[in-house]
């Protein structure tokens, strides 16, 4: 069971000057926040791990995507719970949110526009 790890992006102590240590629930979202921030086949040794590029894709069916995050951020972060939701704004950016829970504590919603 992990209590303790780096924190995600990595932050220096200003006090101290060493790298900043994160909670379990810290160590989560940074987990979170790496597999939505990282393309498939951007891992050379985890080529399925994080989302789809849809740059150059017009989005038909949000439901896929959110369907995809949900799928991916529980295969890659078994320890916590998602709802995934998201809608397309006047702009045409699909807007994500990702609901996410981590024990029995309900955390922050990750917001992602694509």
């Amino acid at each position: 069971m992990i209590t303790q790890g780096i924190n995600f992006p990595l932050t220096i102590d200003p006090v101290r000057g060493n790298l900043v240590v994160a909670s379990e629930a810290d160590l989560i979202k940074g987990h979170i926040l790496s597999w939505l921030q990282t393309e498939t086949n951007e891992r050379v040794m985890v080529p399925n791990y994080g989302r789809t590029d849809s740059l150059f894709t017009s989005i038909s069916n949000i439901n896929l995507i959110t369907s995809e995050f949900k799928t991916g951020l529980e295969k890659y972060i078994p320890n916590a719970e998602f709802e995934v939701d998201g809608s397309i704004n006047d702009q045409g950016e699909a807007v994500i949110l990702v609901y996410w829970s981590y024990g029995e504590l309900e955390q922050n919603p990750i917001k992602i526009t694509i």
